[in-house]
C-alpha cells in the first residue's frame, strides 16, 4: 500500500461557503448524539451503584452534560472555520445520501 499524496487529504482545509447555521445545527446534532451515547453508557455503568435519593440529580447531569459539551464543541469547531472529516460526518449523519466531494472545496 502506497502512502503517496493521499495523506494530504486528511488535513483540514478551508471551509466552503455552505458552513452556515444549517451546518452548525448538523454538527450540534452529531455532537449531541455522540456525547449522549457516551453518557448513556456511563449512566448504565454507574446506575446500579447510586443511592436512590441521588439518582435524579445524576440522571439530570447525564442529560445536561452532553448537551453542554455538544454546544461548546460545536461553537469551537465553527470558530475554527476549517472543513475536516467531522464536517463530512455531520453531513452524512443528517443527509446519508448526500456526499461532499473533495472537488467542492
Amino acid at each position: 500500500m502506497s502512502h503517496s499524496n493521499k495523506q494530504h487529504d486528511r488535513h483540514d482545509r478551508p471551509a466552503p461557503q455552505r458552513m452556515g447555521m444549517k451546518h452548525a445545527l448538523r454538527l450540534f446534532v452529531l455532537n449531541a448524539v455522540l456525547y449522549g451515547a457516551c453518557a448513556a453508557f456511563a449512566g448504565v455503568m454507574v446506575g446500579d451503584y447510586l443511592p436512590t435519593e441521588a439518582q435524579g440529580k445524576v440522571i439530570l447531569a447525564f442529560l445536561l452534560g452532553p448537551l453542554v459539551l455538544a454546544i461548546i464543541s460545536t461553537i469551537a469547531h465553527m470558530k475554527a472555520h476549517q472543513w475536516n472529516n467531522v464536517d463530512d460526518m455531520a453531513d452524512r449523519f443528517t443527509h446519508p445520501h448526500q456526499t461532499h466531494s473533495k472537488s467542492d472545496s
